[in-house]
Protein backbone atom coordinates (compact mmCIF):
# COMPACT_ATOMS: atom_id res chain seq x y z
CA UNK A 1 0.00 0.00 0.00
CA UNK A 2 1.08 3.63 -0.96
CA UNK A 3 2.19 6.02 1.59
CA UNK A 4 -0.02 8.77 2.09
CA UNK A 5 2.22 12.01 1.39
CA UNK A 6 1.10 15.39 3.89
CA UNK A 7 -0.67 16.65 0.98
CA UNK A 8 -2.67 13.09 0.79
CA UNK A 9 -3.51 13.55 4.42
CA UNK A 10 -4.21 17.21 4.18
CA UNK A 11 -6.90 16.67 1.67
CA UNK A 12 -8.16 13.91 3.55
CA UNK A 13 -8.75 16.11 6.66
CA UNK A 14 -10.99 18.40 4.51
CA UNK A 15 -13.21 15.71 2.93
CA UNK A 16 -13.71 13.51 6.48
CA UNK A 17 -14.49 15.19 9.52
CA UNK A 18 -13.81 12.20 11.71
CA UNK A 19 -10.49 11.72 10.38
CA UNK A 20 -10.18 15.92 10.75
CA UNK A 21 -11.21 15.15 14.58
CA UNK A 22 -9.41 12.77 15.26
CA UNK A 23 -5.78 13.29 13.76
CA UNK A 24 -6.10 16.57 15.09
CA UNK A 25 -6.73 15.19 18.34
CA UNK A 26 -9.26 17.63 19.53
CA UNK A 27 -9.85 18.65 23.06
CA UNK A 28 -13.49 17.63 24.39
CA UNK A 29 -14.49 18.54 27.42
CA UNK A 30 -11.25 18.01 29.05
CA UNK A 31 -10.98 15.00 27.18
CA UNK A 32 -8.80 13.84 23.63
CA UNK A 33 -11.21 12.57 20.99
CA UNK A 34 -10.88 9.15 20.67
CA UNK A 35 -12.92 6.25 19.15
CA UNK A 36 -12.38 4.12 22.47
CA UNK A 37 -16.16 4.22 24.38
CA UNK A 38 -17.33 6.00 20.83
CA UNK A 39 -17.01 3.39 18.09
CA UNK A 40 -20.89 4.36 16.94
CA UNK A 41 -19.67 7.93 16.35
CA UNK A 42 -17.40 7.83 13.36
CA UNK A 43 -20.40 7.01 11.00
CA UNK A 44 -22.49 10.09 12.46
CA UNK A 45 -19.17 12.42 11.01
CA UNK A 46 -18.98 10.83 7.59
CA UNK A 47 -22.82 10.77 6.68
CA UNK A 48 -23.45 13.11 4.08
CA UNK A 49 -27.28 12.14 4.14
CA UNK A 50 -29.23 15.56 3.75
CA UNK A 51 -31.76 14.39 6.12
CA UNK A 52 -30.70 12.49 9.22
CA UNK A 53 -32.64 12.00 12.54
CA UNK A 54 -31.30 11.00 15.56
CA UNK A 55 -33.18 9.04 18.29
CA UNK A 56 -31.17 8.75 20.91
CA UNK A 57 -30.80 8.64 24.89
CA UNK A 58 -29.04 11.01 26.82
CA UNK A 59 -25.95 11.75 27.29
CA UNK A 60 -24.00 10.00 24.22
CA UNK A 61 -21.90 12.57 22.34
CA UNK A 62 -24.60 13.14 19.41
CA UNK A 63 -24.40 17.26 20.43
CA UNK A 64 -21.13 17.31 20.38
CA UNK A 65 -20.29 15.19 17.04
CA UNK A 66 -22.51 17.91 15.14
CA UNK A 67 -20.63 20.69 16.43
CA UNK A 68 -17.55 19.28 15.69
CA UNK A 69 -18.94 18.06 12.39
CA UNK A 70 -20.27 21.64 11.39
CA UNK A 71 -17.01 23.69 12.57
CA UNK A 72 -15.03 21.41 10.19
CA UNK A 73 -17.42 21.84 7.25
CA UNK A 74 -17.66 25.79 7.77
CA UNK A 75 -13.58 26.03 7.99
CA UNK A 76 -13.20 23.98 5.02
CA UNK A 77 -16.05 26.03 2.66
CA UNK A 78 -18.70 22.84 3.23
CA UNK A 79 -21.18 25.26 4.26
CA UNK A 80 -20.76 28.55 2.72
CA UNK A 81 -23.86 30.41 3.98
CA UNK A 82 -23.29 28.87 7.30
CA UNK A 83 -25.39 26.26 10.01
CA UNK A 84 -28.09 27.06 12.30
CA UNK A 85 -27.70 25.10 15.88
CA UNK A 86 -31.57 25.32 17.38
CA UNK A 87 -32.16 24.98 20.93
CA UNK A 88 -35.28 24.71 22.87
CA UNK A 89 -34.84 28.06 24.57
CA UNK A 90 -32.50 31.10 24.28
CA UNK A 91 -31.41 29.71 28.40
CA UNK A 92 -30.39 26.40 26.16
CA UNK A 93 -28.71 28.87 23.88
CA UNK A 94 -26.37 30.65 26.61
CA UNK A 95 -25.49 27.53 28.89
CA UNK A 96 -24.18 25.69 25.46
CA UNK A 97 -22.40 28.92 24.00
CA UNK A 98 -20.65 28.89 27.81
CA UNK A 99 -20.10 25.25 28.94
CA UNK A 100 -19.49 23.43 25.31
CA UNK A 101 -18.49 26.19 22.58
CA UNK A 102 -16.00 28.63 24.09
CA UNK A 103 -14.38 25.56 25.73
CA UNK A 104 -14.02 23.82 22.40
CA UNK A 105 -12.41 27.12 20.87
CA UNK A 106 -10.22 27.53 24.18
CA UNK A 107 -8.72 24.25 23.74
CA UNK A 108 -7.95 23.59 20.15
CA UNK A 109 -6.73 27.05 19.72
CA UNK A 110 -4.75 25.61 15.94
CA UNK A 111 -7.33 23.51 14.48
CA UNK A 112 -10.28 25.38 15.37
CA UNK A 113 -9.82 28.94 17.08
CA UNK A 114 -7.50 30.49 14.57
CA UNK A 115 -10.46 29.99 12.08
CA UNK A 116 -12.83 31.97 14.97
CA UNK A 117 -13.17 35.59 14.05
CA UNK A 118 -14.88 37.47 17.20
CA UNK A 119 -18.17 39.04 16.95
CA UNK A 120 -20.04 40.84 19.60
CA UNK A 121 -22.70 38.75 20.57
CA UNK A 122 -22.09 34.70 22.09
CA UNK A 123 -24.84 33.05 19.97
CA UNK A 124 -23.24 34.16 16.63
CA UNK A 125 -19.58 33.41 15.48
CA UNK A 126 -18.01 33.76 11.77
CA UNK A 127 -16.02 30.45 11.48
CA UNK A 128 -14.00 30.97 8.37
CA UNK A 129 -16.14 32.45 5.76
CA UNK A 130 -19.49 31.35 7.09
CA UNK A 131 -21.44 32.18 9.97
CA UNK A 132 -22.75 29.88 12.80
CA UNK A 133 -25.86 30.76 14.80
CA UNK A 134 -26.56 29.37 17.88
CA UNK A 135 -30.43 30.14 18.64
CA UNK A 136 -33.61 29.56 20.80
CA UNK A 137 -36.88 28.30 19.14
CA UNK A 138 -38.64 29.08 21.56
CA UNK A 139 -41.20 31.99 19.71
CA UNK A 140 -41.87 35.86 20.38
CA UNK A 141 -45.78 34.72 20.37
CA UNK A 142 -47.60 31.68 21.40
CA UNK A 143 -50.73 31.76 19.83
CA UNK A 144 -53.69 28.56 19.83
CA UNK A 145 -54.05 27.50 16.23
CA UNK A 146 -51.72 30.34 14.34
CA UNK A 147 -48.23 30.26 12.84
CA UNK A 148 -46.09 31.21 15.42
CA UNK A 149 -43.22 33.49 14.77
CA UNK A 150 -39.38 34.68 16.16
CA UNK A 151 -37.45 37.23 15.03
CA UNK A 152 -34.37 35.43 15.62
CA UNK A 153 -35.09 32.84 12.69
CA UNK A 154 -35.92 35.69 10.17
CA UNK A 155 -33.30 36.65 7.35
CA UNK A 156 -30.84 33.75 7.97
CA UNK A 157 -29.77 32.13 5.26
CA UNK A 158 -27.51 28.95 6.08
CA UNK A 159 -26.72 25.65 4.40
CA UNK A 160 -27.32 23.25 7.56
CA UNK A 161 -29.83 23.45 10.74
CA UNK A 162 -29.68 21.05 13.22
CA UNK A 163 -32.35 20.85 15.72
CA UNK A 164 -30.88 19.96 19.19
CA UNK A 165 -33.57 18.25 21.54
CA UNK A 166 -36.49 18.61 18.56
CA UNK A 167 -39.20 17.02 20.58
CA UNK A 168 -39.30 20.27 23.12
CA UNK A 169 -39.74 22.54 20.08
CA UNK A 170 -43.21 23.97 19.05
CA UNK A 171 -44.01 22.26 15.64
CA UNK A 172 -44.40 25.85 14.01
CA UNK A 173 -41.02 27.04 14.76
CA UNK A 174 -39.38 23.86 13.52
CA UNK A 175 -41.18 24.44 9.90
CA UNK A 176 -40.19 28.09 10.50
CA UNK A 177 -36.73 27.47 11.19
CA UNK A 178 -36.64 25.14 7.88
CA UNK A 179 -37.35 27.88 5.64
CA UNK A 180 -33.95 29.30 6.23
CA UNK A 181 -32.35 26.50 3.78
CA UNK A 182 -34.52 27.24 1.08
CA UNK A 183 -32.01 28.68 -0.92
CA UNK A 184 -29.08 26.43 -0.18
CA UNK A 185 -27.94 23.57 -2.74
CA UNK A 186 -26.81 21.54 0.47
CA UNK A 187 -29.84 21.93 2.60
CA UNK A 188 -28.69 19.41 5.44
CA UNK A 189 -31.60 19.21 8.28
CA UNK A 190 -29.80 17.22 11.31
CA UNK A 191 -32.91 15.97 13.76
CA UNK A 192 -31.72 15.36 17.47
CA UNK A 193 -33.91 14.47 20.64
CA UNK A 194 -34.74 11.75 23.22
CA UNK A 195 -37.65 10.70 22.03
CA UNK A 196 -41.23 11.85 23.74
CA UNK A 197 -44.49 10.89 22.20
CA UNK A 198 -44.66 7.74 20.04
CA UNK A 199 -45.28 9.15 16.45
CA UNK A 200 -44.58 12.24 16.91
CA UNK A 201 -41.30 14.32 16.76
CA UNK A 202 -38.22 12.37 16.58
CA UNK A 203 -40.08 8.81 16.87
CA UNK A 204 -42.07 9.73 13.76
CA UNK A 205 -38.79 11.12 11.99
CA UNK A 206 -37.15 7.60 12.69
CA UNK A 207 -39.81 5.74 11.85
CA UNK A 208 -39.69 7.74 8.24
CA UNK A 209 -35.40 6.94 7.86
CA UNK A 210 -33.90 3.76 6.77
CA UNK A 211 -34.01 2.88 11.00
CA UNK A 212 -30.74 1.90 11.61
CA UNK A 213 -29.51 0.39 14.57
CA UNK A 214 -26.22 -0.61 16.28
CA UNK A 215 -25.66 -4.46 15.76
CA UNK A 216 -23.48 -6.52 18.22
CA UNK A 217 -22.00 -9.67 16.38
CA UNK A 218 -21.51 -12.21 19.27
CA UNK A 219 -18.06 -13.51 19.15
CA UNK A 220 -19.25 -17.03 20.51
CA UNK A 221 -21.96 -17.72 17.99
CA UNK A 222 -21.74 -14.97 15.42
CA UNK A 223 -25.47 -14.08 16.50
CA UNK A 224 -26.24 -10.20 15.96
CA UNK A 225 -27.83 -8.52 18.74
CA UNK A 226 -29.43 -5.32 18.74
CA UNK A 227 -29.52 -3.82 22.62
CA UNK A 228 -32.08 -1.42 22.18
CA UNK A 229 -34.54 -4.15 20.56
CA UNK A 230 -34.17 -6.88 22.94
CA UNK A 231 -34.04 -5.25 26.03
CA UNK A 232 -34.64 -6.57 28.87
CA UNK A 233 -33.69 -10.02 27.83
CA UNK A 234 -30.31 -8.38 26.83
CA UNK A 235 -28.88 -7.68 29.92
CA UNK A 236 -28.01 -10.55 32.49
CA UNK A 237 -27.75 -10.24 36.65
CA UNK A 238 -24.91 -11.94 38.03
CA UNK A 239 -23.95 -12.03 41.67
CA UNK A 240 -21.76 -9.43 41.89
CA UNK A 241 -22.78 -6.70 38.28
CA UNK A 242 -25.05 -6.81 35.50
CA UNK A 243 -23.59 -7.69 32.09
CA UNK A 244 -24.78 -7.38 28.14
CA UNK A 245 -25.63 -10.73 26.73
CA UNK A 246 -26.55 -12.74 23.59
CA UNK A 247 -30.01 -13.49 23.16
CA UNK A 248 -28.85 -17.13 21.58
CA UNK A 249 -26.01 -18.24 23.49
CA UNK A 250 -26.33 -15.60 26.60
CA UNK A 251 -22.84 -15.02 26.30
CA UNK A 252 -21.35 -11.69 27.49
CA UNK A 253 -21.54 -9.50 24.04
CA UNK A 254 -19.29 -5.81 24.20
CA UNK A 255 -20.93 -3.19 22.67
CA UNK A 256 -17.25 -1.48 20.75
CA UNK A 257 -18.12 -4.51 17.98
CA UNK A 258 -20.96 -3.44 16.89
CA UNK A 259 -22.10 -1.62 13.30
CA UNK A 260 -24.91 0.38 12.33
CA UNK A 261 -27.41 -1.55 9.95
CA UNK A 262 -30.29 0.42 8.35
CA UNK A 263 -33.69 -1.46 9.02
CA UNK A 264 -35.00 -0.17 5.63
CA UNK A 265 -32.12 0.29 3.29
CA UNK A 266 -34.35 1.35 0.33
CA UNK A 267 -34.77 4.76 2.21
CA UNK A 268 -31.18 5.61 3.01
CA UNK A 269 -31.20 8.03 0.28
CA UNK A 270 -33.65 9.84 1.31
CA UNK A 271 -33.59 9.96 5.31
CA UNK A 272 -31.23 8.46 7.29
CA UNK A 273 -31.73 7.94 11.11
CA UNK A 274 -29.89 6.58 13.82
CA UNK A 275 -31.59 5.07 17.19
CA UNK A 276 -28.81 5.01 19.89
CA UNK A 277 -29.55 4.51 23.59
CA UNK A 278 -27.74 3.94 27.09
CA UNK A 279 -27.26 0.23 27.00
CA UNK A 280 -24.78 1.02 24.23
CA UNK A 281 -22.83 3.64 26.76
CA UNK A 282 -19.34 3.08 27.85
CA UNK A 283 -19.80 4.75 30.67
CA UNK A 284 -23.30 4.07 32.11
CA UNK A 285 -23.58 0.70 34.11
CA UNK A 286 -26.28 -1.67 32.21
CA UNK A 287 -27.50 -2.76 36.22
CA UNK A 288 -28.47 0.61 36.95
CA UNK A 289 -30.81 1.00 33.87
CA UNK A 290 -32.14 -2.59 34.70
CA UNK A 291 -32.82 -1.10 38.78
CA UNK A 292 -34.37 1.76 37.47
CA UNK A 293 -36.81 0.26 34.76
CA UNK A 294 -37.81 -2.78 37.23
CA UNK A 295 -38.30 -0.04 40.11
CA UNK A 296 -38.90 3.46 38.82
CA UNK A 297 -40.09 4.65 41.87
CA UNK A 298 -37.28 3.29 44.38
CA UNK A 299 -34.42 4.69 42.32
CA UNK A 300 -35.79 8.42 42.06
CA UNK A 301 -37.23 8.28 38.72
CA UNK A 302 -40.34 7.87 36.09
CA UNK A 303 -40.89 4.74 33.70
CA UNK A 304 -41.17 7.31 31.17
CA UNK A 305 -37.95 8.70 32.10
CA UNK A 306 -36.26 5.37 32.05
CA UNK A 307 -37.64 4.93 28.35
CA UNK A 308 -37.17 7.85 27.54
CA UNK A 309 -33.67 8.95 28.76
CA UNK A 310 -32.29 5.42 29.47
CA UNK A 311 -33.63 3.31 26.83
CA UNK A 312 -34.13 6.09 23.86
CA UNK A 313 -37.89 5.06 23.29
CA UNK A 314 -40.91 7.43 23.11
CA UNK A 315 -43.34 6.18 26.02
CA UNK A 316 -46.78 8.31 27.23
CA UNK A 317 -48.92 6.73 29.92
CA UNK A 318 -52.41 5.65 28.70
CA UNK A 319 -54.04 8.17 31.26
CA UNK A 320 -52.34 10.94 29.10
CA UNK A 321 -53.27 10.49 25.81
CA UNK A 322 -57.06 9.24 24.04
CA UNK A 323 -56.80 6.81 21.54
CA UNK A 324 -58.97 6.07 17.96
CA UNK A 325 -60.48 3.35 20.20
CA UNK A 326 -61.69 5.25 23.03
CA UNK A 327 -63.23 7.65 20.54
CA UNK A 328 -65.20 4.87 18.45
CA UNK A 329 -66.16 3.49 22.22
CA UNK A 330 -68.49 6.73 22.56
CA UNK A 331 -70.33 6.24 19.15
CA UNK A 332 -73.50 5.25 19.04
CA UNK A 333 -75.81 4.05 16.13
CA UNK A 334 -77.48 7.54 15.30
CA UNK A 335 -76.64 9.56 12.38
CA UNK A 336 -75.29 12.80 12.53
CA UNK A 337 -77.93 15.30 13.05
CA UNK A 338 -78.78 17.96 10.45
CA UNK A 339 -80.88 20.06 12.23
CA UNK A 340 -82.42 19.76 16.37
CA UNK A 341 -85.73 20.51 17.84
CA UNK A 342 -84.38 20.45 21.48
CA UNK A 343 -82.01 23.10 22.34
CA UNK A 344 -78.31 22.73 22.13
CA UNK A 345 -74.91 23.84 22.80
CA UNK A 346 -72.06 24.47 19.90
CA UNK A 347 -67.87 24.59 20.83
CA UNK A 348 -66.01 26.57 18.38
CA UNK A 349 -62.74 26.46 17.60
CA UNK A 350 -61.11 28.68 15.71
CA UNK A 351 -58.12 28.31 12.36
CA UNK A 352 -57.75 28.02 8.89
CA UNK A 353 -60.99 26.15 9.41
CA UNK A 354 -63.50 26.57 12.13
CA UNK A 355 -64.12 23.62 14.20
CA UNK A 356 -67.89 23.01 15.48
CA UNK A 357 -69.08 20.62 18.03
CA UNK A 358 -73.23 20.65 18.68
CA UNK A 359 -74.74 18.60 20.96
CA UNK A 360 -76.69 18.83 24.55
CA UNK A 361 -75.95 17.49 28.29
CA UNK A 362 -78.28 14.25 28.78
CA UNK A 363 -77.69 14.49 32.63
CA UNK A 364 -75.87 15.71 35.56
CA UNK A 365 -72.79 13.79 33.73
CA UNK A 366 -73.45 12.64 30.70
CA UNK A 367 -73.51 14.73 27.39
CA UNK A 368 -74.82 14.07 23.82
CA UNK A 369 -73.06 15.28 20.79
CA UNK A 370 -75.33 15.28 17.66
CA UNK A 371 -73.58 17.10 15.04
CA UNK A 372 -69.84 18.04 14.64
CA UNK A 373 -68.36 20.03 11.34
CA UNK A 374 -65.57 21.79 9.93
CA UNK A 375 -66.81 25.39 7.96
CA UNK A 376 -65.10 28.12 6.29
CA UNK A 377 -66.79 31.70 7.94
CA UNK A 378 -68.86 32.79 10.72
CA UNK A 379 -71.91 32.49 8.81
CA UNK A 380 -71.91 28.90 8.30
CA UNK A 381 -71.03 28.96 12.29
CA UNK A 382 -74.46 31.35 12.53
CA UNK A 383 -76.42 29.07 9.63
CA UNK A 384 -75.52 26.15 11.68
CA UNK A 385 -76.57 27.38 15.33
CA UNK A 386 -80.08 28.66 13.85
CA UNK A 387 -80.56 24.77 12.06
CA UNK A 388 -79.84 23.01 15.50
CA UNK A 389 -81.71 25.23 17.51
CA UNK A 390 -78.39 26.88 19.76
CA UNK A 391 -78.56 28.52 22.92
CA UNK A 392 -75.02 29.22 23.86
CA UNK A 393 -71.85 29.16 21.93
CA UNK A 394 -68.39 29.01 23.67
CA UNK A 395 -65.72 30.20 20.94
CA UNK A 396 -61.98 30.19 21.63
CA UNK A 397 -61.05 34.10 21.76
CA UNK A 398 -57.80 33.17 19.92
CA UNK A 399 -56.41 34.02 17.13
CA UNK A 400 -59.39 35.80 15.40
CA UNK A 401 -60.47 37.92 18.60
CA UNK A 402 -61.92 40.67 16.25
CA UNK A 403 -63.54 38.14 14.66
CA UNK A 404 -64.92 36.39 16.66
CA UNK A 405 -66.32 39.41 18.81
CA UNK A 406 -68.05 40.64 15.56
CA UNK A 407 -69.91 37.24 15.56
CA UNK A 408 -70.41 37.33 19.55
CA UNK A 409 -72.23 41.11 18.75
CA UNK A 410 -73.84 40.21 15.82
CA UNK A 411 -76.06 37.89 16.47
CA UNK A 412 -76.45 38.48 20.71
CA UNK A 413 -80.07 38.13 20.28
CA UNK A 414 -80.26 34.97 18.65
CA UNK A 415 -78.20 33.37 21.57
CA UNK A 416 -75.34 33.85 24.03
CA UNK A 417 -71.60 33.74 22.58
CA UNK A 418 -68.87 33.89 24.78
CA UNK A 419 -65.39 34.13 23.81
CA UNK A 420 -62.67 31.70 25.84
CA UNK A 421 -59.40 32.70 26.97
CA UNK A 422 -56.97 29.83 28.05
CA UNK A 423 -54.74 30.41 31.25
CA UNK A 424 -52.62 28.17 33.52
CA UNK A 425 -52.27 30.72 36.46
CA UNK A 426 -55.97 31.64 37.97
CA UNK A 427 -57.33 31.39 41.48
CA UNK A 428 -60.15 30.45 40.54
CA UNK A 429 -61.15 27.66 37.82
CA UNK A 430 -63.94 29.56 35.53
CA UNK A 431 -63.74 33.58 35.76
CA UNK A 432 -66.63 34.76 33.81
CA UNK A 433 -67.71 38.54 32.52
CA UNK A 434 -71.31 38.38 31.75
CA UNK A 435 -70.99 41.98 30.01
CA UNK A 436 -68.08 41.72 27.96
CA UNK A 437 -69.34 37.94 27.00
CA UNK A 438 -65.42 36.50 28.53
CA UNK A 439 -64.82 32.99 29.58
CA UNK A 440 -61.57 32.61 31.37
CA UNK A 441 -60.24 28.93 32.14
CA UNK A 442 -57.47 27.48 33.48
CA UNK A 443 -56.31 25.60 30.02
CA UNK A 444 -55.12 22.09 31.61
CA UNK A 445 -58.08 21.43 34.07
CA UNK A 446 -60.25 21.81 31.63
CA UNK A 447 -58.50 19.85 28.46
CA UNK A 448 -58.50 17.21 31.51
CA UNK A 449 -62.37 17.57 31.55
CA UNK A 450 -62.32 16.59 27.57
CA UNK A 451 -59.92 13.43 28.39
CA UNK A 452 -62.08 12.67 31.46
CA UNK A 453 -65.52 12.20 29.98
CA UNK A 454 -64.18 10.62 26.53
CA UNK A 455 -62.22 7.82 28.78
CA UNK A 456 -65.45 6.91 30.68
CA UNK A 457 -67.85 7.56 27.94
CA UNK A 458 -69.79 10.25 29.61
CA UNK A 459 -70.08 11.70 25.85
CA UNK A 460 -72.01 9.95 22.92
CA UNK A 461 -70.77 10.81 19.32
CA UNK A 462 -72.89 9.84 16.28
CA UNK A 463 -71.92 7.06 14.30
CA UNK A 464 -68.84 6.36 12.43
CA UNK A 465 -68.54 8.65 9.58
CA UNK A 466 -66.04 10.22 7.43
CA UNK A 467 -66.69 13.23 9.99
CA UNK A 468 -66.06 11.17 12.82
CA UNK A 469 -62.92 9.95 11.44
CA UNK A 470 -61.45 13.00 11.58
CA UNK A 471 -63.21 14.07 14.92
CA UNK A 472 -61.07 10.34 16.36
CA UNK A 473 -58.14 11.98 14.43
CA UNK A 474 -57.71 15.21 16.06
CA UNK A 475 -58.68 13.91 19.34
CA UNK A 476 -55.81 11.87 19.69
CA UNK A 477 -53.70 14.64 18.24
CA UNK A 478 -52.80 16.05 21.81
CA UNK A 479 -51.13 14.30 25.10
CA UNK A 480 -50.68 15.60 28.71
CA UNK A 481 -46.82 15.63 29.26
CA UNK A 482 -44.48 16.86 32.32
CA UNK A 483 -42.86 20.29 31.61
CA UNK A 484 -40.00 22.32 33.32
CA UNK A 485 -41.43 25.98 34.21
CA UNK A 486 -38.34 28.08 32.60
CA UNK A 487 -38.23 30.53 35.61
CA UNK A 488 -39.33 28.38 38.73
CA UNK A 489 -38.28 24.82 37.38
CA UNK A 490 -40.92 24.03 38.66
CA UNK A 491 -42.29 20.35 37.06
CA UNK A 492 -46.48 20.60 36.21
CA UNK A 493 -48.43 18.41 33.26
CA UNK A 494 -49.67 20.45 30.12
CA UNK A 495 -51.19 19.47 27.06
CA UNK A 496 -48.91 18.98 24.15
CA UNK A 497 -50.24 19.45 20.75
CA UNK A 498 -48.99 16.27 18.38
CA UNK A 499 -50.96 17.94 15.18
CA UNK A 500 -54.12 19.34 14.22
CA UNK A 501 -56.25 19.02 17.47
CA UNK A 502 -59.01 21.36 16.61
CA UNK A 503 -61.94 19.13 17.83
CA UNK A 504 -60.20 18.53 21.14
CA UNK A 505 -60.93 22.14 21.58
CA UNK A 506 -64.18 22.33 20.27
CA UNK A 507 -65.42 19.52 22.61
CA UNK A 508 -64.08 21.60 25.68
CA UNK A 509 -65.60 24.79 24.37
CA UNK A 510 -68.85 22.56 24.35
CA UNK A 511 -68.33 20.83 27.28
CA UNK A 512 -67.82 24.71 29.27
CA UNK A 513 -71.04 25.69 27.04
CA UNK A 514 -73.06 22.80 28.66
CA UNK A 515 -71.81 23.42 32.14
CA UNK A 516 -71.80 27.10 33.32
CA UNK A 517 -74.62 28.32 31.19
CA UNK A 518 -77.85 25.65 31.57
CA UNK A 519 -80.68 25.18 33.86
CA UNK A 520 -82.37 21.57 34.15
CA UNK A 521 -85.83 21.66 32.87
CA UNK A 522 -88.34 19.68 29.98
CA UNK A 523 -89.47 22.47 28.37
CA UNK A 524 -87.88 25.31 26.46
CA UNK A 525 -88.60 28.43 28.07
CA UNK A 526 -88.01 30.46 24.63
CA UNK A 527 -89.79 27.87 22.12
CA UNK A 528 -92.44 25.62 24.55
CA UNK A 529 -91.51 22.89 22.89
CA UNK A 530 -92.22 19.98 25.17
CA UNK A 531 -89.50 17.35 24.72
CA UNK A 532 -91.35 15.24 26.56
CA UNK A 533 -94.08 14.50 23.85
CA UNK A 534 -91.35 13.97 21.68
CA UNK A 535 -90.80 9.84 21.18
CA UNK A 536 -88.02 10.93 18.96
CA UNK A 537 -86.18 12.88 21.16
CA UNK A 538 -87.19 11.37 24.69
CA UNK A 539 -83.91 12.46 26.72
CA UNK A 540 -83.44 14.14 29.78
CA UNK A 541 -82.69 17.69 28.56
CA UNK A 542 -81.44 19.63 31.52
CA UNK A 543 -80.98 23.12 29.74
CA UNK A 544 -81.99 26.51 28.23
CA UNK A 545 -80.39 30.23 27.80
CA UNK A 546 -80.96 31.58 31.21
CA UNK A 547 -81.63 35.37 30.00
Amino acid sequence: MEKLTKDDLRKLQAIDAWYWAYSNKLNILGGEFALKGHTYQPNWLKEKCRSQSYKKGAQLGITSIHIIKSLHGMIYNNYPQGVLYLFPTRDDVTDFSKSRFQPLIQDNPEAIGRFVHDTDAANIKKIGKAMLYLRGAKSSQKIEGTKASSSQLKSIPVDKIIFDEMDEMEPSMIALAIERVSHSSIQEIIKISTPTIPLYGIDKDYNDSDQRIWVIKCHHCNTENCLELEFPDCLMELRDRVIRVCKKCKNEIFSEFGQWIPQYPNRSKDSVGWWISQLNSAYVEPGKILKMFLNPLENGTTLQEVYNSKLGLAYIAAENKLTRNDIYACCNQDVMSSTSHRATAMGVDVGNMLHIVIGYKKDEKRFKIVATARVSNFKDVHDLAKRHNTKIVVIDMEPETRKAREFKDSHSPDYKVFLCDYQERLKSARKRDEKEGNLTVRRTETLDMVHDAVTNQLIELPRRSPEIEQYALEMTNIAKVIEEDEITGSRSYKYRKLGDDHYFHATNYFLLACEDYIISMDTDLQTGYDYKQDEKLNEYCPFSYIK
